[in-house]
């Protein structure tokens, strides 16, 4: 993504492009394949390089967002898009469902797709895991700020929750029939959960093809990897003058490149700001200078989590 000048662009390439965390699943609804994701970038390279000569409308809308939180960045990402997709009619986002006074959930999208002539409803997310003890368990994966293994925030309770809730509610009964009072029929619907997995640095391996041994089964192939560390484990492994940029607002998603990075620390740099408290771990950093087939990690505090 390197190719693209603006952020924002960036990101919402990556948001197209990028392999889903998970695609073998067996579901009434569809988890698209990396390949998929694949040829939605390429079809629409073109139009990303327009939106990057001039991407002023983009980032008006991601900055005009009053929820900062990096899933609505991504959903406001992937509307962008669709609004601009001559395949696609965004017909509802973000649609509230209430029924009778009762408040049943919301559908993320709800499009038509003119090739297909389908109503579709999709289920958008992005989330970032960092795996412990057997990693081939999608329970023993957490979001970085779980404090212990008890956290809900767990790879297989988010599949859990897509599967059984979040991408059925449109096909329940009432939602249906609330839906076709709407002038709403849904004919299909999708999953994209995408993010990146950070693999335990005890198992740290040089070749990311080895990865695939250690990756719980529902992973698809090609998903987005790196590693995480503890202190100890950063002091060790990386040298004093090696420096990093602290990832805490943007370049969660497309790194950020070298070139525009305006600070950076070195090690010693990390250690302080952690004791200060001027940042907290666990904290994701980008190397400045990727090696050792790394362009990122998480580090956290010795006892995580």
């Amino acid at each position: 993504m390197s190719e693209f000048n603006s952020q924002s662009v960036r990101d919402l390439a990556w948001a197209i492009s990028s392999p889903p965390l998970i695609s073998n699943i067996l579901s009434s609804c569809r988890w698209p394949q990396a390949e998929w994701f694949q040829h939605l970038y390429e079809e629409s390279l073109q139009w990303l390089h327009l939106v990057d000569e001039d991407p002023a409308e983009l980032e008006g809308l991601l900055s005009g967002q009053k929820d900062r939180r990096l899933g609505k960045y991504f959903e406001t990402l992937w509307a962008y898009w669709l609004t601009n997709n001559p395949r696609y009619d965004l017909l509802e986002q973000n649609l509230q469902i209430i029924i009778d006074g009762e408040t049943l959930g919301e559908i993320d999208f709800i499009i038509f797709d003119k090739v297909k002539k389908q109503t579709l409803h999709w289920e958008l997310a992005v989330k970032f895991y960092l795996g412990t003890d057997d990693t081939l368990m999608m329970e023993n994966w957490y979001g970085p700020h779980s404090s212990n293994h008890l956290g809900r925030d767990r790879l297989d309770l988010k599949v859990k929750h897509l599967i059984n809730h979040q991408s059925v509610i449109s096909k329940q009964s009432r939602v249906a029939e609330w839906l076709r009072r709407r002038g709403i029929c849904i004919d299909g619907c999708a999953v994209i959960l995408k993010g990146r997995l950070y693999y335990p640095w005890s198992k740290y391996v040089a070749d990311e093809t080895a990865l695939s041994l250690l990756s719980p089964p529902q992973c698809d192939v090609e998903h987005q990897r790196s590693w995480w560390l503890n202190t100890k484990e950063f002091d060790q492994f990386f040298d004093d003058d090696e420096s990093f940029m602290p990832l805490i607002n943007q370049g969660w998603l497309e790194r950020i490149p070298t070139p525009c990075v305006k600070k950076v620390y070195i090690k010693k740099d990390i250690f302080e700001t952690g004791s200060n408290k001027l940042m907290q771990f666990p904290l994701q950093l980008n190397l400045c200078k990727p090696c050792r087939s790394l362009d990122r990690v998480f580090l956290t505090d010795l006892d995580w989590p």
